[in-house]
């Protein structure tokens, strides 16, 4: 027998025991289905990468510009390439020679951006460095950014040149400094 002031407590652990029992029944014996959840899907992104390649815009005129790289990357819209090595055109024919770090272009507005620059003049020789370059699609100029010029006796330097090749001009900007070098024959 049990004393009288223990029943209490007796109840209270034969209720919390029974409580278990049918908690670990509901949840470990008696099955439940489970809704799974799929991530959400990302978009997917195919990166295309060429060894060797070239990508050239040819507009109503004939090429405007070729550039290569030993390796070209395409992600959507974008070319990404790095070692560049290209020509830009004017009316079909060649007027600079490029070489550059890396760059990418828009496929879809047909811009291109490079970094790290150099030009050469096809016939003069004459040499633009810069930081930047870039074409804008469809305008018939390029900009460079951070210019060192060097032409036959002359050296110029400025923030920005902007160079018509429709006109075949250039635009200094930006804390332009020119060295002519004067007396040689």
């Amino acid at each position: 027998m049990v004393p009288k002031g223990d029943s209490g407590e007796v109840l209270l652990f034969l209720g919390s025991l029974a409580l278990l029992g049918l908690l670990v029944g509901y949840f470990f014996v008696i099955p439940h289905p489970v809704a799974l959840q799929e991530p959400p899907a990302e978009k997917e992104r195919t990166t295309i990468l060429l060894e060797e390649a070239e990508v050239t815009r040819i507009g109503t005129r004939g090429k405007e510009w070729t550039l290569r790289a030993p390796h070209i990357e395409k992600q959507g819209d974008t070319v990404v390439l790095s070692s560049i090595a290209g020509t830009l055109f004017s009316e079909g024919m060649p007027l600079y020679e490029v070489r550059a770090l890396r760059g990418r272009v828009l496929l879809g507005t047909q811009s291109v951006f490079l970094e790290g620059v150099e030009l050469r003049h096809v016939t003069t020789g004459e040499q633009f460095l810069g930081r930047e370059l870039r074409w804008q699609g469809e305008q018939k100029a390029f900009t460079v950014e951070g210019v060192r010029f060097i032409g036959q006796g002359a050296r110029a330097e400025c923030d920005e040149l902007v160079y018509n090749v429709a006109e075949k001009k250039a635009y200094l900007r930006g804390n332009v400094v020119v060295r002519l070098e004067m007396g040689k024959p």
